[in-house]
């Protein structure tokens, strides 16, 4: 039975294959969507370097797509792309540099992949159900590669949900990318660290039971730390006006909310420590008393 219904997947994937293929969109199309394929691969038309049919593109979601084990290689030609999102691919475990590095034969052997921008025009990219997903393949670009030139130079938000990421990438995480302004980062049980981000101004992290250190966000005003309960360094965010903390567990606060100067901070916190904060003279309360501005409330566990 069970090698039955592995010919008869294995069937029905080659006829959605071969009818997506034929189902090429016109080069006018803004906006695609694709919900619910269940192809071990993507079509050529969306997989070949040569994207020029999708040259209007401006808004790609795919949504459900349980069987394909890779994402589309020539999405970073796009010239007009601005919005991607892909929810809900549980069978990609690795994100590899072509993603987002074309190569000198993707733009037919003459011009330099130094020349070619990738993800010229992408403001927002969010991937979100990638449940097995651990590695992203992007190092930093040299030196002498000038800002216009680097992948994804106006991307402006970014949202990674539910992954096993140990850390953002080096080439998305670069000390000279200027325009990315919100980082949403929510149920990356791997994530260790979030670093060096000098445009970010605004970041929520939500669930990320390893993560340990957020550092050198020169131009942070608002970050948001949920459920993050290992939590030890927060440092380099000198322009911070804005800090929410929400952990329904927590009975202490953590250390390195000392060493850090909002104007405003939001606490929901254990029943227990927001009875101990109300006395205005623990130990607990010393540490937020340097914050003028606080709004602290006891999680509602009913």
């Amino acid at each position: 039975m069970e090698l039955r219904d592995e010919i008869n997947k294995q069937q029905q994937q080659k006829v959605v294959e071969e009818v997506i293929e034929k189902l090429s969109p016109p080069s006018s199309i803004r906006h695609l969507h694709m919900e619910g394929y269940f192809g071990s691969r993507l079509p050529n038309w969306m997989m070949a370097p040569d994207t020029c049919i999708l040259k209007s593109l401006r808004l790609l979601k795919m949504d459900k797509l349980h069987c394909s084990t890779q994402l589309p290689n020539g999405l970073c030609l796009l010239p007009s792309l601005e919005s991607l999102i892909i929810n809900n691919a549980p069978t990609i475990r690795s994100v590899g540099p072509e993603f987002q590095s074309p190569s000198p034969l993707a733009v037919g052997g003459i011009i330099t992949a130094s020349s070619v921008v990738a993800f010229p025009n992408l403001a927002t990219l969010r991937l979100a159900g990638l449940c097995e997903w651990e590695e992203w393949v992007w190092e930093e670009q040299g030196e002498d590669v000038t800002v216009d030139a680097m992948a994804m130079p106006a991307l402006k938000v970014l949202e990674i949900i539910n992954c096993k990421l140990s850390c953002v990438p080096p080439g998305l995480a670069s000390s000279r990318r200027h325009a990315l302004r919100e980082v949403h980062l929510y149920k990356l049980s791997n994530l260790t660290y979030i670093d060096n981000f000098p445009s970010v101004v605004e970041l929520q992290v939500f669930d990320c039971p390893e993560l340990r250190r957020i550092s050198n966000l020169s131009k942070l005003q608002k970050i948001e730390i949920s459920y993050c309960p290992n939590m030890e360094v927060l440092g380099g965010v000198s322009s911070l006006d804005s800090m929410e903390m929400e952990d329904g567990t927590m009975e202490t606060i953590p250390e390195y909310v000392t060493t850090v100067r909002p104007r405003y901070l939001k606490l929901t916190c254990s029943k227990e420590l927001y009875e101990s904060l109300l006395t205005g003279s623990s130990s607990e309360y010393d540490k937020i008393s340097h914050i003028k501005s606080r709004t602290i409330c006891a999680e509602d566990k009913d």
